[in-house]
């Protein structure tokens, strides 16, 4: 009994814990895309913005976006003004979410503003989608 406890409670720690395996830079993130044949996750912020916090706190923090995440995608954040990223990943808005292909296609239109982690999770699943249609047209 005391040792099913002690697995139980290894899993939700561990559950609980989870976090996104971010690369360091843009940069980094493209070579590993690029490496790893997965589209990139790129998530343009500000250091200023709440609604950029509660994406991070309570979106990307959530299990099930962050094994889908993981699993799936290469993701970086990159900060608005800090200018470690190409031109074309702009936006007047924060957070702003693009996926890319390892060779920097846009594969859905930008995602402005927060999401819920359900929310996410979904357009995740189509970002998905739509890499692996474009891949399929290669």
């Amino acid at each position: 009994m005391l040792m099913r406890m002690v697995v139980l409670f290894g899993l939700v720690t561990g559950m609980l814990m989870a976090e996104i395996l971010w690369q360091p830079s843009y940069r980094q993130a493209k070579e590993e895309a690029v490496k790893e044949g997965k589209p990139m996750m790129v998530i343009l912020v500000s250091h200023t913005c709440r609604w950029c916090r509660r994406l991070e706190s309570r979106t990307l923090n959530n299990p099930k976006v962050v094994e889908y995440v993981d699993e799936h995608f290469v993701p970086v954040i990159v900060y608005r003004g800090e200018g470690n990223f190409p031109d074309f990943i702009r936006s007047a808005y924060v957070p702003t979410t693009f996926f890319l292909s390892p060779d920097e296609k846009f594969l859905t239109k930008p995602w402005r503003g927060y999401q819920a982690p359900n929310e996410f999770l979904y357009d995740l699943k189509e970002a998905w989608k739509a890499f692996e249609a474009s891949e399929k047209k290669r």
